[in-house]
């Protein structure tokens, strides 16, 4: 639960940073793989202890994506920064709400 409660913070953090200061994140890359390794290691913890592990698997996937992207030159992209950023960060915070919150009913048999 507390992994995926860090995964919701960082992911509305990355949103914050594409949206409200994009040139403080593009300028600093080094933010975004940090964002993308604690989105991992964060999001393989949660997978343990979760109902369904898929949204951290997908999470997994997405913060992978995020170090991928990071890594290209996108400098000349600003809009492809932008969108990877914010899709990433939209996903992962929604995928780990739903993972923390999702406790199926049970059953009276």
């Amino acid at each position: 639960m507390f992994a995926n409660a860090l995964n919701v913070v960082i992911g509305l953090v990355l949103v914050y940073g594409a949206v409200l200061q994009p040139l403080f994140v593009a300028r600093r890359p080094a933010l975004l793989f940090a964002a993308a390794a604690v989105i991992f290691v964060a999001a393989w913890l949660a997978r343990r202890s979760d109902y369904h592990p898929w949204q951290n698997n997908m999470n997994m996937m997405l913060a992978l994506f995020l170090a991928g992207v990071t890594a290209l030159p996108l400098e000349h992209f600003p809009l492809a920064a932008f969108w990877s950023q914010f899709s990433v960060g939209t996903s992962v915070a929604v995928l780990a709400l739903w993972a923390a919150l999702y406790r199926p009913a049970v059953s009276p048999t």
